[in-house]
């Protein structure tokens, strides 16, 4: 079922890039009547696996979320009215889809960066309008006698206005007024701090998100988690040579009940839920799967995340080497795991 979903889901993913592309190129080039009706063909299977699956969507995940709202409206839209071809705007869920990627890995990361930071940057866009009004409000009553065809309203000054607050204006419209010369040049630099402000917002929170997924592992940050806490310091560089970093979004099962057990999981942040009778949340600095490695039974419950989370997996290969040169770290998984299991 998990390898169907992947399968599923990456197919899904290539087929929303071909109707990019498809939507790009009829745009530019005329189409003979066996191509356009290929081409119509085309875009209705598309359309109908994208229908198909939205069901299986929400089916699965039993709510609306942003994302599955926006692909419910290009599919509807398509089925019912058509009158303007929205696909270009599923290239967001092929972003969800491949976001285990590592060349989307930034891109991913700007854009939910945009959304966190979003009532920030709102706050700044709200400072920018107000003092376009303000603007073109003085502009206007300084300029309508003398150029009223240009700021005869406050409407037409705003154009003006966001023009010169933005710093590309023109040249079409210029001020005649010596006071009216002066309050643009303010204006003009005015703008340059005001459009810096967000992207100031943007560039700091992104380079947080950046280096809060950094695939490279830090000793200090191995040395904090309790497994390891009292190992010599030639352990914890042999260890943070051995670990794999993930970065995985939420909703998604690291491993199932059942499963062959492979690996120990460190949670570096985020959180992850135990499906068990009483689930139990983990978070920060908790680890998970020695229970498996330990008795070398199957994976006795599934391991889901609550939320994106960075992990840090140690192969049963690498841990068994480890184990041998430190026994003292068996002791510790092998009381671990006789806790969580009773």
């Amino acid at each position: 079922m998990k390898f169907f979903d992947k399968f599923f889901n990456d197919f899904i993913g290539y087929l929303i890039i071909l109707n990019v592309i498809h939507q790009i190129f009829v745009s530019t080039y005329s189409l003979t009547e066996n191509l356009l009706r290929i081409s119509e063909t085309f875009v209705f299977i598309s359309l109908s696996i994208f229908l198909i699956e939205i069901f299986l969507r929400l089916y699965k995940e039993r709510k609306l979320s942003f994302l599955l709202v926006l692909d419910i409206t290009v599919v509807v839209n398509f089925f019912t009215l058509n009158l303007l071809d929205l696909r270009i705007f599923r290239i967001f869920r092929a972003y969800s889809i491949f976001s285990n990627i590592r060349i989307l890995l930034p891109t991913n990361t700007l854009l939910k960066t945009i959304w966190r930071q979003r009532l920030s940057i709102l706050g700044t866009q709200i400072v920018v309008f107000s003092l376009l009004l303000i603007f073109s409000v003085v502009i206007h009553f300084l300029e309508k006698d003398l150029q009223p065809e240009s700021f005869g309203s406050i409407l037409d000054s705003m154009w003006y206005g966001i023009a010169t607050l933005t710093t590309v204006g023109y040249g079409d419209v210029t001020p005649v007024t010596n006071l009216g010369k002066v309050i643009s040049s303010f204006a003009m630099f005015l703008g340059i701090a005001m459009f810096a402000l967000p992207a100031a917002i943007l560039a700091s929170a992104y380079y947080e998100d950046i280096q809060k997924r950094n695939f490279l592992v830090s000793l200090e940050a191995i040395t904090e988690i309790n497994l390891f806490s009292k190992l010599p310091i030639g352990a914890i560089t042999k260890i943070n040579s051995k670990l794999e970093p993930l970065v995985l979004p939420a909703k998604q099962n690291i491993f199932e009940k059942g499963d062959v057990a492979d690996a120990l999981y460190i949670i570096e942040f985020g959180s992850v839920q135990v499906e068990i009778e009483n689930p139990i949340v983990l978070g920060s600095g908790d680890y998970f799967g020695e229970t498996g490695l330990i008795s070398k039974a199957e994976r006795n419950a599934t391991i889901s995340l609550l939320e994106e989370s960075k992990l840090l997996r140690l192969s049963k290969d690498s841990l068994e080497e480890l184990i041998e040169e430190y026994p003292s770290l068996f002791e510790d998984l092998k009381t671990s795991a006789s806790s969580r299991t009773g």
